[in-house]
């Protein structure tokens, strides 16, 4: 396989296999693991193409054709189709390689919280203002109500007096301006005579 050809030893190989590992020791993805294979499998075929003149000078016809193509086929007999000098890169491959189909696939998690936090300070900001909003909405319905159809907006403060007695004190807007209390009261009086003379 010549897909990693920047990659000149079984070594190279190896290390560039290591590097699919995350740091927990695991693959994130299963396509990380099968890439680490593959790898794996790579450096094998620099073992096979490095064992040619080998397998040309001392092996028949018949055991050249059974020299194994693939890591996954690597069995204790295929040894002595192999020079000596490429045994332990074998034996590390094949090693490897099992480990590798041992290893877990976990998907990573965020490096920190924070991002999970904000989120969910975000969405409960988010509720809460749907939720004063809908609040909102019904307090208007209701002065609507109450008001007889006049467009009057209330806002109540906490007043504290020289006294230390707390009570609340409301402003009353209607159309925006700010407006005593009797004169709406009664223009919403005198709105709601005419509307039963009519």
């Amino acid at each position: 396989m010549t897909y990693y050809t920047k990659l000149k030893t079984v070594q190279d190989h190896i290390n560039f296999a290591l590097e699919q590992i995350q740091a927990d020791g695991t693959f994130a993805a299963k396509a990380h693991q099968k890439e680490a294979l593959s790898i794996l499998n790579s450096g094998f075929s620099r073992v096979r193409e490095n064992n040619f003149r080998f397998s040309i000078e001392n092996l028949s016809c018949e055991d050249r054709y059974a020299i194994p193509f693939d890591l996954h086929q690597i069995r204790d007999k295929h040894f002595r189709l192999f020079d000596e000098i490429h045994h332990a890169d074998i034996k590390t491959l094949a090693a490897l390689r099992a480990d590798f189909k041992a290893i877990p696939v976990v998907k990573p998690q965020p490096k920190n919280d924070r991002v999970s936090e904000k989120q969910a300070q975000v969405t409960e900001t988010v509720v809460d203002m749907i939720k004063r909003r809908t609040a909102q909405y019904h307090e208007a319905v209701e002065l609507g109500r109450l008001f007889g159809g006049l467009p009057v907006s209330v806002t109540p403060h906490l007043v504290t007096n020289e006294f230390n007695t707390t009570f609340t004190r409301c402003f009353y807007y209607l159309n925006g301006k700010m407006t005593p209390l009797s004169v709406i009261m009664a223009a919403a009086e005198k709105l709601a005579a005419e509307k039963e003379k009519a």
